[in-house]
């Protein structure tokens, strides 16, 4: 007895340790920290954040043709002796120098201001970059993590199934042993048991591909297991309002928006090529020779006021001002297009929420009929009131049932993220910095977010 109670233990913690290939509990990483993990650790929003850095260094180097420029140069110089000619010394035995040059811009045609605007505006399309990606990387993460969750739920629904099965068999084997069902009966019990556990070897499988995939997005170390996060809604508005607050609020419009900005500033640099420049030249030069030549100047300052004007170049400027236009005309013609598939694409992700949102109820109810049958026609069976075809059929409905409503309600989640992405308030709803146990979240850009939280899932 003592034995068999030892093998019936050793038994028990066998199935939870398959229940848990671990065997032991995983810390559990909640979409938010999700969030925080990837906006903190990602690669691409620091390969963003940099190109921003690039950006702001590029008003330095605008800033830098407005200011004055100073050059300095010093020389020494030695012969094997001095040349005389008939005036005294022609070339010394040895020379110092030493030149200093300041040269203050003046006008440029206009061409130093406009590049020093554009640069700013590069400035805030680095910063419309570094959200977009941020954006996108989030919006990949949470649909990452919803499949990550449709995975994990399809796992135990095909646990349950197998579970079933086994019930099944058992009460085939039954009635086969009392008389009540032929052998047929019981080797399709346990070929349907087979296929059962095959598949659930197959979600599992897909279950550690979508949490290699969500690690990846997240940068998470180590094993970790999801949790349902709160379940989501929208707020009630008309399309025309989504369409005007997408409008409004998306990133890449926004930098279209910029991009057409540059493009002005490019006219004005290609334009002021037409232009004279005017500059300022201050100079000094100190020569030291031995012998000193006839004719030397020791120290010398200057001042040069200095007009250049090309006139000629080969038609380059009317070139150049040409493509500042047509890039000008090109960037305006993509800013319209972005804006009608903002439209198109609103129109898209409301469609798509809305038909998922009436498919769920009546998912849960065909769930809900399908469970009741299962388990009518389960009992019937075993007391011969129904044959082993009912109970397969009824199982083959109960389990498509629940894998279409598992996939149905992640789906509709994402759905809502879609549309919020969209409308370009999604990062406004990802929870603010400086929370507890918060690293670096990305901060939401405004308090009128159109989504409710709840927690009836």
């Amino acid at each position: 007895m003592i034995w068999r109670g030892a093998v019936l233990l050793l038994m028990s913690i066998g199935l939870i340790l398959a229940d848990h290939p671990n065997g032991y509990a995983q810390r559990v990483v909640t979409l938010e920290e999700a969030y925080r993990l990837a906006a903190s650790e990602s690669e691409r929003i620091g390969i963003s954040r940099e190109g921003l850095v690039q950006a702001e260094r590029e008003i330095d180097r605008a800033r830098s043709f407005l200011y004055p420029s100073v050059t300095t140069d010093a020389s020494y110089l030695r012969r094997n002796d001095a040349r005389e000619g008939p005036f005294g010394v022609l070339l010394p035995e040895s020379q110092k120098q030493f030149n200093l040059t300041i040269s203050q811009p003046l006008y440029t045609g206009g061409r130093a201001s406009a590049a020093y605007r554009g640069a700013k505006l590069g400035v805030k399309g680095g910063e419309l970059d570094v959200s977009l990606t941020t954006e996108n990387l989030l919006f990949d993460v949470a649909r990452a993590y919803y499949e990550a969750l449709k995975a994990q739920r399809n796992v135990e629904i095909e646990l349950n199934e197998v579970k079933r099965l086994e019930a099944h068999l058992t009460d085939a084997e039954k009635r086969f042993r009392v008389g009540e069902a032929i052998k047929t009966v019981v080797l399709r019990a346990q070929a349907e048991l087979a296929d059962a556990r095959a598949r659930l070897i197959r979600a599992q499988n897909d279950q550690a591909i979508t949490k290699d995939q969500l690690a990846l997005f997240a940068r998470i170390e180590g094993p970790f297991e999801t949790a349902d996060p709160p379940s989501l809604t929208l707020s009630e508005q008309a399309e025309a309002a989504w369409i005007k607050t997408a409008q409004e609020r998306r990133s890449d419009l926004a930098r279209e928006s910029t991009n057409i900005a540059i493009s002005k500033e490019q006219i004005d640099i290609a334009r002021g090529t037409f232009f004279p420049t005017l500059s300022l030249e201050g100079r000094y030069n100190w020569i030291d020779q031995d012998p000193e030549t006839s004719f030397v100047t020791t120290n010398d300052r200057s001042v040069i006021l200095k007009l250049s004007f090309p006139i000629f170049e080969g038609r380059l400027r009317v070139a150049e001002l040409a493509q500042a236009k047509s890039r000008y005309r090109q960037q305006v013609l993509q800013r319209e297009l972005l804006s009608d598939q903002i439209s198109v694409e609103v129109r898209r992700t409301l469609l798509n929420l809305n038909a998922l949102t009436s498919q769920v109820d009546v998912i849960k109810a065909q769930v809900a009929f399908a469970r009741e049958n299962f388990a009518l026609v389960s009992r019937q069976f075993a007391v011969g009131l129904a044959t082993n075809i009912d109970v397969l059929d009824a199982n083959a409905a109960l389990i498509s049932a629940e894998r279409q409503l598992a996939n149905t309600t992640y789906d509709r989640e994402v759905a809502i993220l879609q549309v919020e992405k969209s409308v370009g308030v999604f990062l406004d709803l990802i929870p603010p910095r400086g929370t507890e146990n918060e690293a670096a979240a990305p901060a939401g850009r405004g308090n009128n977010a159109p989504r409710e939280s709840t927690s009836n899932r």
